[in-house]
């Protein structure tokens, strides 16, 4: 029996899953959902299914096993939490929620109803880390590293701060997000951002800043520094990056590679993201997880990915304020029911 997936909001990211699903044997997509008529139309060609206005009347009417959600961030909450209620499994895109109280109220959803739940962070389903986690071994980090340069966002409400978030929130927030994992939970940082270079030149309809930096301290004891900008061009051909250093070796997340440095030389691992399988992709692993109830597959559950946005949003408010953040005492800030939204 084929599992039936459906999907809400089919803009340009839900169009991408619609496609890796349609890959998918043992997956029929039922129904879709979209607020704008014509998107949902043309959406639900892809994979022949009904198209609704309406996620409340979609999940009401039809027998899903699952959904994908991947509205604009101000609008993951509802609908993934109404999925879960509703018995169905859920994979919400990255970031997590528009603000720290809705994503809190995901994560209690999930544990709640016991339903499987996964952040889009796809990078975390690259097969290489493993690999890479392998060679760093029991050495301690000391830095991390990170790079994403980009142009202006070709998506409006990206491009508007105020809808988008910002480069740290909605790109960045992968290569944070990936540090995590080998670095462990951020204690503190300090962000500065800037609007220096697209404030001079003729360019209309751009409300955001075009310049990030960040620097953190980790629990394990790793401090890290990210830079990020929406000043260039595109095809700049600059790849997006996170080094990870240990005691006499260096991981390279390079583009599409991982790449590994040490006393023996210079080692390409082999595959790259380009390279990942419908198996091993974000969309392969929820899929099996959901049809196997085995929850190793999924890589980055709400109570994780909730550190993620907390960091990026810290990276915000710091930026805003001038001051160093304290992550435990934005999360309990938040557990207090403030909002603490993105901007």
């Amino acid at each position: 029996m084929k599992l039936k997936v459906g999907v809400i909001g089919t803009g340009r990211r839900g169009k991408v899953h619609l496609r890796q699903l349609a890959k998918q044997q043992n997956v029929e997509v039922p129904a879709i959902c979209d607020i704008l008529p014509n998107v949902a139309k043309e959406a639900a060609k892809i994979t022949e299914s009904r198209p609704y206005l309406d996620y409340r009347e979609m999940l009401d009417k039809e027998e899903l096993d699952a959904v994908v959600v991947a509205t604009p961030a101000p609008v993951h909450a509802d609908p993934t939490i109404l999925a879960l209620e509703n018995g169905i499994a859920v994979m919400c895109e990255k970031p997590l929620a528009w603000s720290l109280r809705d994503a809190l109220r995901i994560v209690d959803a999930a544990s709640k109803t016991g339903q499987i739940c996964e952040t889009g962070y796809q990078w975390r389903h690259n097969p290489l880390l493993s690999v890479a986690s392998e060679r760093l071994g029991e050495s301690g980090i000391a830095l991390i590293r990170g790079t994403w340069y980009h142009t202006v966002p070709l998506v409006e409400s990206i491009r508007d701060v105020s809808t988008g978030g910002g480069q740290i929130f909605d790109q960045s927030t992968h290569i944070i997000d990936l540090a995590r994992l080998f670095a462990g939970d951020v204690t503190s940082l300090y962000a500065a951002y800037t609007l220096n270079a697209r404030s001079r030149a003729d360019f209309d309809n751009y409300d955001n800043w075009d310049g990030y930096a960040v620097t953190m301290k980790y629990a394990s004891g790793a401090v890290g520094s990210f830079g990020s900008t929406y000043a260039l061009f595109l095809e700049h051909g600059e790849p997006v990056t996170l080094d990870i250093i240990g005691a006499g070796i260096l991981i390279k997340i390079l583009g599409e590679k991982v790449i590994v440095v040490s006393p023996e030389g210079r080692e390409e691992l082999g595959a790259n993201t380009k390279g990942f399988t419908v198996q091993s992709d974000i969309i392969g692993d929820f899929v099996k997880a959901v049809a196997t109830q085995n929850r190793s597959l999924v890589k980055s559950p709400p109570a994780d990915s909730v550190k993620s946005l907390a960091t990026t949003i810290a990276a915000n408010l710091s930026a805003k304020t001038g001051e160093i953040v304290s992550l435990t005492e934005l999360m309990d800030r938040a557990r207090s029911g403030e909002e603490l939204p993105a901007i």
